[in-house]
């Protein structure tokens, strides 16, 4: 995705509105263009009751969408515990409801991480980013 494009400035803005949505829960927020696929992590400072000392994090991107991770060894790698599934561009509201229900103990999404486009894929997702825009 190309960072200068409308879709990527509605990218930011999309999480940003699922930032906000989460509100204190919050510990930081990045949005990443590298090698052109764009990509999010929203750091939280929740913690799943079976992990309860591995930092938790929500992720975002082109392919899969959302998911809830945990950071396994303190250099910033992190294992999958679920997918969102449903849409690659969900309500805030949804994504809160996600983490929510798996801090609270729950199994909220997949177990498998849904494929709802190629990389870059010449689809709908940067259209529908772009009506994100501020």
């Amino acid at each position: 995705m190309d960072t200068r494009s409308p879709a990527a400035s509605g990218l930011v803005d999309y999480i940003r509105s699922v930032a906000d949505a989460l509100g204190d829960d919050v510990a930081e927020v990045d949005v990443d263009f590298d090698d052109g696929l764009a990509t999010a992590i929203i750091l939280v400072r929740s913690h799943v009751p079976t992990l309860l000392e591995l930092p938790l994090l929500l992720t975002w991107d082109e392919v899969s969408g959302w998911a809830l991770r945990v950071e396994t060894d303190g250099t910033g790698d992190t294992t999958a515990l679920q997918f969102l599934g449903g849409d690659i561009l969900p309500g805030a509201e949804v994504v809160r409801d996600f983490l929510g229900e798996a801090v609270r103990g729950g199994s909220p999404g997949l177990m498998l991480p849904p494929a709802f486009r190629m990389p870059n894929a010449g689809d709908e997702l940067e259209h529908r980013l772009a009506q994100f825009r501020a």
